[in-house]
Order: structure tokens, then C-alpha cells, then sequence
């Protein structure tokens, strides 16, 4: 960033940072909730039977805040509450005109959305910044994770231990939760505690009502800074808060070897995962030679005709523990880029308005994304390295956030360090500026361009007369180039956002800048050489409680991307409506209009200008979901038009659809279907057509064990003689594999763990007869949480 840009930048920090002080205080009025204190044992049975019920503090559940605004319930519910300075009690009474329309499956953690479901959100520190999330379902099945109002992202990953049950009655539904204290972090003082509290009820019928006990005005874009406040907890202390989980691996590993055939591994592991809470404002996480199997297999994607690496979610417990504490406006600290540690540690704290988090683990491999602006490769280091995080954030305010974040992944002839500053003004209650500022510093070893020879292809290359398409002996390509260089790369990376927010309107501008040497490898960081620019606007309505629709809405954004030197990368409108009606049905229609750039006709340079081709695309796509009936949901989206060939460089036809049904059986089977298809033509020819096929079959036997059948199945056909610069005989005609995995698993709490299970592949180049089985594997994991 030059000084000019740096004084204009900070100059408007600083207005901003007054105008947010003195323009804006917060004029939500909270309400308070005073929860009393109890004695004595209660079981969670949703009986409701204990005498200490009867001092509980009740409060009516009676505001449907979407897809209305703020309308009168039309059904009954309350909320119980009471605490015993070790748990917080939670009872919810829910009456319903018609009880054999209610949807409660037997489901796994975090899958009942779509459900019947009551719940609570506590913002224990009370700060409007991030809030827990505890919900059930009417047979008990449990969801929970963080909501993360500075980040504006929700998730489920998060898991605690704590207990629920639930009845159906011939009048709804009942439901009662003990929330342990011990999980959550709050500061511990001897006066009563104040927390944020939301109670709400999701009423899914001929339309999906979200009922609260307070109002979300629209007009807020912050829905923390509109809870209510619960009072109680008076000298509650955590404990020693201490959970050490020892952990046990055994498994056979089976794999087709280069000379086809079998080769066998054994393995056993044993882990160690420690939680303890040092104090009520500090907590450690440890674990020695972690099991990271994942043991649910990632959702499965096509990646044809595509040039980036794709995303995928962390599932590891270690990771997923305060991974809030770590979020910012980039994608820093993506866990998945670390593979198999031999240890790892985590420290997180908060102490007023003050909080931290770091962890620091070491790998077998290091694993890192190499990113560019036409595409992005993925690359191995050999040996073991070293990776650290730092982030630090502190409320200023009510409505200032400011944040520092450093990483830090070395090893052998290898090191990439990341620092950088972010801040977040909230200017009304419509009104949001956020932006963040990075450097790095980056020294890669000097033979990591080598893995990426085979990659490279320069058939169409035509070199200059002082310009070749060679590397050594390595044709070039765009990673080859990013990875190359004889001093270390450095860079910066801007990211600058307004957004507003209100009834009628929402508008939006960001700016993105991630200059040629900026790498951020601890992170998910797929793009560099590149500026970005985006502006959009929505307008919404709102229908009257009781017609068909709830809601509709227009959206457009402009997006325009150019690299380092100014040269177009994209440009790109977005136009599409949206409509919600009964049956939580939805229809979205978009039109885009882009023009984007192929493939680079010189490899040996990383010019856009005079270096590729702009090519101009239309594309139309729609979408549609319905849940017509109990227990069965129904999904489609399409796109049909223009899209880049990247292979070839060229403008080809794409058809690509995609289907969903998930169906609830019974309380206790599922079944869910998959299908996607994606088909390229082009010159009139087809180039490839790929499918995919996933299929689930889940039998929950209860909340706590399941027995999941799983099914992917990916086949693939491409046309030889439409690829313009490869052999036809280089060109795999077809491909078809198979993945299958029988799972048992019995889980106690999400750490106390019993998993049993089978996998397989197949694959193959000619019919489906002729799969050949290329692997195997069967496991055993047992895990068990001793909490003191």
C-alpha cells in the first residue's frame, strides 16, 4: 500500500471511528428476565414432575418475527426457567392444535433443521458480539453452535455436552434441557450474572414461522443487540472444568500398489484430547497424536471445468473448539490445510472487553494452496512443519470491534507469516463499516515448481522473440510462475466493506485487494493478483400474515475484478428475484451477464492484456424447494447458457442441473438422494458430461446410535476429438467410481463416541461391470470424555 493510499485509508478510519462514537448509541431498551435459583436434583424427562418447577420463572413465546413482522402468535407456548449455580434449566411447553402434524425425527446432532424445534440463545457475556445456540427438536435431538454477529457467519460446528429430552403429548410438545455452566464462557463475579437471552420456537406448516419472546425489528440489521437479559446466576462459578479424553484406533487398510496388487496396513493409535478450563476466562486445549479421521465423509462435488481448489468444512473436534475466536473478514486459519499432527495446543480467553486465541500444532506434511488469479494448485512439502495462529480481538465499544491476527506455517526451506489489523463500526442500526489489512512474507523451497510440471501446458504457445515456454525442464504455467522467484514474496492484502441494512432496502460495497506476492497459507486463500470491486442492492416485501407468499425479493450486484496492473479479469451483473411462500416452498430466477477472461495464450507470462481472450457470457439460472408433505423435502436448481471452456479456450454451451430429496420415512429412517449433472458443449460437439449420483440411507435407532449407509457413484464421459491441445489418446473417454461406507456409531455426548465402519472404492474406464475394487478399509474408534 503506497503512503497516499495509507493516509487517505487511516484518515477515514478515524472519521469513521467519531462518527460511530458520537452518532450512534445503542437505543435498544433491554427487558430483564429474572431466573431463580433452585436446589436439589431434576431429571430431563420432559415429564416436568420435580416440585422445583413450580418456583421456575415463566415466559411466553408469543412474537412471530419471521417471515412476519411482529405479528401475534397463533399458538400457545412458554418457556420454564431456573438455575442452580452449576446449570441453567430450560423447559418449553408447546401446544399445538394438531399433534400428528408435528415434525420431530429421530435425527443425529445438528440435523434437525427443518423440524419442529424450541430453543435459546445466550449471549453470556452480554456484548452483542457472538451468542450460543441451543435448540432441540421434539424427540430431544439436539442442535447447538455460535452465532458471530462481527463476522455476521452462524455455525453448527461448535459441540457441547449437555442434556435434553423431548415428548409428544396429545397437546404438543414438551421439551427440557440442563445447560452446564462448565461449557460455556462467561466472567465469574459474585453479583448476579446479565446475560443476552432469545427463547423462540420454529413452527414449520403450511409455512415456517419463527416464534420469539422478543421483537426483531427489521430495522436492526444487529439481532444480538435486540435480546432481552436474563438475570441470575449470582456467584456462579465454573469449576475446575476439566475434560480429558482418551481415545482408541484400530483399523486395516487395503490398497491396489503400482504393480496392481494388494497391499495391507494395520493400524492402531491411541490419543490423548485435554479441555481444561485454567480459569473462568482462560481455556486450554491439548491433544497428543490426535485421531483426525474425519469418520463422515465430505459432501460430495464435481470439479470439472474448473480452475480452483475447492472448500471444504472442518469436522475435528480439536479445531472446531472456540473456532470463533479466530474468525475474521479473510479466511485465515482453514484447519483442513493441516493434515496429521502429532500434537496440538490451543489457548483461548476473554477478559472484559478483551479476547485472544492461539494454537500452535505441528503436521507429518505440509499442505498449502498455491493461489493465482487464473487458478490456484494445490501443493506438498515434504517433511514436517509447524503452524500457529494469533488472533486478538477488543470492543472498543458497543459498536467498535478492532482486531490483530498474525499465522505462522514453517518447515524445511518453507515459511509463510501473515499479520494484520481489522476493525468493525457499527454506525446505526442500519449501518455497518468493516475492513481489514494484511501483509505477508513468504519463502518457498527452490524445487516446489517441479510437482507442477506435468500440470503445465503450453501446446498453443507462441513465445516472443525474447520470451520462451519453457522452464528448465518444465513448460510453464500460472502456478509455476507464483511459485518461482529469487527473493521471498511479500504482499498486502485490503479488504474495505459498507453494508447497509433496514426493512425495505439492503445495499452493499466492498472492495478486495490481494496484491501478486500476497499468500496467506494457513488460510483458504485462492486468489492474488487481483482487485475486486462489488456493489448490490435489494428490495424486499412483505406479505400479510395469512396469503399464500411471505416475502419477495430483487436483487442486482455489479462485480468487476482487474489484476495488479489494472487489466480486466471479469466484469459481471447479477439480476435475480425471489419468492417465499407456503409449504417452505421458494423459486429463484436469476439472470448473469459476464464478461471474463480463458486462459493465458502465453504461459510463460502472467499478462491479461494481450495475453488472453475476453470472452462474453449469458447465463440463466433457477431454483426451487418445497417441503409438500410431513417428512419430505424436495430441491432443483438449474443453469443454462454461456461458460468458458478453460481447456480450450473457447465459449461453450453449459447444462447444469441438480436435484435434491431428503425423506423422513418414518421417526426413524432417512433417505436422501443426490443427483447432479453437468454437461459442456461446445463447437457444437460435446466436450464432457459428468454425473453424480450420492445416496444416504440413515436408520436412527435413537438419539444416541445410528447405522448409515452411504453410496457416491461418479460417472463421466468426455469427447477426445473436441479437445483442442491434448492427444486423443491422452484423454480418459470414461471414468466411473464408486464409494461406499457402512457407519455404526453409539455417541454418549459428542466425546464419548463409539464408531464402527466399513468403506470401499471402485473404479474403472470402461462399463460399469467391469469396477475393479482398488481399496478397502475397515475401523473401530472408541472415545470417552471423564469430565471433573
Amino acid at each position: 500500500m503506497t503512503a497516499i493510499k495509507t493516509i487517505i485509508f487511516w484518515s477515514t478510519i478515524l472519521i469513521l471511528s467519531a462518527f460511530a462514537t458520537t452518532s450512534y448509541a445503542n437505543s435498544n431498551s433491554h427487558h430483564q428476565i429474572l431466573i431463580p435459583s433452585i436446589s436439589g436434583s431434576v431429571s430431563i424427562d420432559a415429564q416436568l414432575d420435580e416440585p422445583q418447577w413450580q418456583k421456575a420463572k415463566k415466559v411466553l413465546i408469543n412474537n412471530v418475527t419471521r417471515p412476519y413482522d411482529n405479528t401475534p402468535s397463533p399458538i400457545h407456548t412458554e418457556a420454564l426457567l431456573m438455575e442452580d449455580g452449576k446449570q441453567l434449566y430450560i423447559a418449553f411447553i408447546a401446544e399445538d392444535p394438531n399433534p400428528s402434524q408435528i415434525r420431530g425425527f429421530l435425527r443425529d446432532r445438528d440435523k434437525s433443521w427443518g423440524d419442529d424445534i424450541v430453543g435459546v440463545k445466550l449471549d453470556t457475556y452480554n456484548d452483542q458480539r457472538t451468542a450460543y445456540r441451543f435448540l432441540v427438536n421434539p424427540l430431544g435431538s439436539q442442535i447447538d453452535g455460535i452465532e458471530n454477529e462481527v463476522t455476521q457467519r452462524e455455525s453448527d460446528a461448535w459441540d457441547g455436552i449437555w442434556d435434553s429430552a423431548g415428548i409428544i403429548n396429545d397437546k404438543g410438545y414438551i421439551v427440557e434441557m440442563a445447560l452446564p455452566l462448565r461449557m460455556l464462557n462467561f466472567t465469574e463475579k459474585e453479583s448476579i450474572q446479565d446475560w443476552g437471552i432469545e427463547l423462540l420456537r420454529m413452527y414449520p406448516r403450511d409455512e415456517r414461522l419463527r416464534i420469539s419472546n422478543i421483537r426483531l425489528e427489521r430495522n436492526n440489521s444487529c439481532e444480538l443487540c435486540q435480546l432481552k437479559t436474563a438475570l441470575g446466576f449470582k456467584g456462579a462459578k465454573q469449576g475446575e472444568n476439566l475434560t480429558i479424553t482418551p481415545s482408541l484406533v484400530v483399523g486395516k487398510h487395503k490398497e491396489i500398489n503400482d504393480n496392481n496388487l494388494w497391499e495391507e496396513k494395520n493400524n492402531t493409535d491411541l490419543s490423548l484430547d485435554a479441555r481444561w478450563g485454567i480459569t473462568p476466562d482462560l481455556l486450554l486445549n491439548a491433544t497428543i497424536n490426535p485421531d483426525f479421521s474425519t469418520v463422515e465423509t465430505d459432501s460430495s462435488q464435481l470439479n470439472l471445468n474448473n480452475n480452483f481448489a475447492l472448500y471444504f468444512q472442518e469436522k475435528r473436534p480439536f479445531f472446531l473448539d472456540n473456532a470463533d475466536y479466530f474468525d475474521s473478514n479473510y479466511n485465515l486459519v482453514y484447519t483442513r490445510n493441516i493434515n496429521a499432527p502429532n500434537y496440538g495446543a490451543k489457548l483461548t480467553g476473554r477478559k472484559n472487553d478483551h479476547s485472544f486465541g492461539l494454537f500452535v500444532t505441528d503436521d507429518d506434511s505440509t499442505n498449502i494452496l498455491i493461489p493465482g488469479n487464473r487458478a490456484s494448485s494445490l501443493a506438498e512439502i515434504s517433511g514436517e512443519s509447524k503452524a500457529s495462529a494469533l488472533r486478538y480481538r477488543y470492543n472498543y465499544n458497543d459498536d467498535i470491534t478492532l482486531g490483530w491476527i498474525s499465522t505462522l506455517r514453517t518447515a524445511e526451506d518453507y515459511q509463510n507469516s501473515v499479520h494484520g489489523i481489522d476493525a468493525r463500526f457499527r454506525l446505526t442500526t442500519n449501518d455497518v463499516f468493516k475492513f481489514q489489512s494484511l501483509y505477508s512474507n513468504t519463502e518457498y523451497p527452490d524445487t516446489l515448481f517441479e510437482q507442477f510440471c506435468d500440470e503445465a501446458d503450453n501446446s498453443d504457445c507462441i513465445p516472443d522473440d525474447n520470451e520462451q515456454c519453457t522452464f528448465g525442464e518444465c513448460n510453464f504455467s500460472e502456478t509455476i510462475l507464483r511459485t518461482t522467484q529469487a527473493q521471498p514474496f511479500s504482499g498486502n492484502a485490503l479488504k474495505v466493506g459498507y453494508y447497509h441494512n433496514d426493512t425495505n432496502w439492503s445495499y452493499r460495497a466492498d472492495y478486495n485487494e490481494k496484491n501478486a506476492g500476497f499468500r496467506g497459507d494457513l488460510g483458504f486463500i485462492s486468489r492474488i493478483d487481483q482487485k475486486t470491486l462489488s456493489v448490490g442492492v435489494d428490495r424486499k416485501w412483505y406479505a400479510i400474515q395469512g396469503d399464500w407468499w411471505s416475502n419477495f425479493f430483487l436483487s442486482s450486484n455489479w462485480h468487476k475484478a482487474q489484476n495488479d496492473n489494472g487489466e480486466l479479469i471479469e466484469e459481471k451483473l447479477n439480476m435475480s428475484a425471489r419468492i417465499n411462500a407456503k409449504y417452505s416452498s421458494s423459486i429463484h430466477l436469476g439472470l448473469t451477464y459476464r464478461d471474463k477472461v480463458g486462459r493465458r495464450l502465453n504461459n510463460s507470462r502472467l499478462a491479461i492484456k494481450g495475453n488472453t481472450t475476453l470472452f462474453s457470457e449469458s447465463r440463466i439460472y433457477l431454483s426451487a424447494n418445497i417441503k409438500p408433505l410431513l417428512g419430505l423435502h424436495l430441491n432443483t436448481s438449474m443453469e443454462y447458457g454461456d461458460a468458458i471452456d478453460y481447456s480450450n479456450n473457447r465459449l461453450g454451451l453449459t447444462k447444469q442441473l441438480r436435484g435434491n430429496i431428503n425423506w423422513n420415512v418414518n421417526k426413524h429412517l432417512e433417505l436422501r438422494f443426490k443427483q447432479v449433472f453437468n454437461q459442456l458443449d461446445a463447437d457444437s460437439s460435446n466436450l464432457f458430461t459428468a454425473r453424480l449420483t450420492d445416496i444416504r440411507a440413515t436408520h436412527q435407532f435413537s438419539i444416541k446410535s445410528f447405522l448409515r449407509l452411504s453410496l457416491v457413484y461418479n460417472n463421466t464421459t468426455r469427447n477426445p476429438l473436441n479437445y483442442l491441445y491434448e492427444k486423443p489418446e491422452d484423454i480418459i473417454k470414461h471414468s466411473r467410481d464408486v464409494s461406499t461406507e457402512l457407519l455404526y456409531a453409539y455417541k454418549i455426548n459428542p466425546q464419548t463416541v463409539f464408531y464402527l465402519g466399513y468403506s470401499d472404492h471402485q473404479y474403472t474406464e470402461e462399463t460399469l461391470s467391469h469396477l475393479t475394487k482398488d481399496l478397502q478399509k475397515v475401523f473401530m474408534k472408541f472415545s470417552y470424555a471423564w469430565m471433573k
